[in-house]
Order: structure tokens, then sequence, then C-alpha cells
């Protein structure tokens, strides 16, 4: 067997540390989340179906079909301020000017679009000193919502966000992994 090196390229491609983690990242209302636990996780998924045929001797090279992609980012938050709330619970109705948070029966139904974040930006460090940037478009965290006040703890909201396909727009993307020099970029 035959052991070639490390690249060098490869040993600077290696992700570090945690995940930053943005709301609306480059939009007027961009929000870091944060502190964090734990740092974030992206998870892409197309589920894949095969197109069985007689004589078939398993996996097929060209009869296979992509019926869905799909996506998240889980991450969890020690932040409890209402805005962050209200992100872990896009189907309730939250007043920013009141600093409330109530559900009601006008809740139940459709989601409104207004409940969609415009994207959740994820950053991650490389040993190179680039980012990794995992953008997710309208995006909304779909976990259940739990909030436990512990002794001598503290409280950690767990969100999983998913990013969501437009219909209105065929060629928009669902998620988009690049990478930048800086936070800025």
């Amino acid at each position: 067997m035959i052991k070639l090196p490390l690249t060098q390229a490869q040993l600077e491609n290696v992700q570090i540390d945690y995940g930053i983690i943005f709301a609306n990242y480059g939009e007027a209302d961009a929000a870091m989340l944060g502190p964090t636990r734990g740092g974030g996780e992206f998870k892409a998924t197309a589920t894949i179906r095969d197109i069985e045929f007689d004589g078939q001797k398993g996996k097929t090279k060209g009869m296979q079909v992509i019926e869905s992609i799909n996506a998240t980012l889980s991450v969890v938050t020690l932040d409890t301020s209402m805005s962050s709330l209200a992100m872990a619970m896009p189907w309730a109705t939250y007043d920013d000017v009141l600093g409330t948070i109530t559900c009601k029966s006008e809740n139940i139904g459709v989601i409104p679009g207004e409940a969609y974040l415009k994207n959740v930006t994820m950053f991650c460090k490389t040993v190179k000193g680039d980012y990794r940037k995992i953008t997710l478009y309208n995006a909304m965290s779909e976990k259940e919502f739990v909030l436990a006040a512990k002794p001598k703890g503290e409280g950690e909201v767990s969100l999983e966000i998913y990013p969501h396909w437009d219909p209105t727009d065929s060629l928009a993307d669902l998620f988009l992994v690049e990478t930048v020099a800086s936070l800025a970029a």
C-alpha cells in the first residue's frame, strides 16, 4: 500500500474552533446569536431514490433520482433575550415593543412569511485563518421549545434551524457554503 504524505493545503483546511452564528447576516437587522454552547452543526441531506429494474445488481449509476434536499443547523444558545426566545418559537407572536411572546388560537394555521429569517449564517475558522461561511436561506427553527431553569446551571435553548425552499423563485439557493477571508466578507 502506498502512503502519500498529507499536503499543506489539506492541513490548512482543517476546521478548528466553534462556529459563530448570525441571524440575517448582511442585513440591517443582523444579530449575532450567542453565547452558544457546543458550537453549531450543519447537516445537509438528500433523499435519493433508486430506480429498480429487472436484472439490477445493486445501486446503479444513472438510475438514481434526488427527490428532496434538506438541511439543518443545530445550535444551543444561552441567550434568553426575548428576541432569541422568539427565534426559538417562530409560531408564536412576538411584540418587541411590549417585550412579550404570546400564543393564541390565531397562531394555528399557515406560518406567515415574516416568521422566516432571511438567513442564518455560521462561520467556521480553519487552520489557515480563513472561514467556511455556511448560509441557510428562509431559515426558521422547528425544534420544540424547551427552557429549563436549573440550580447551579444555565438555561439552554436548543435551536434546529431549517432553510426553506422559496416557492416563488425556482432558482433561489437553499443554502450556500463558501470560503471567505474574514467575518466581514
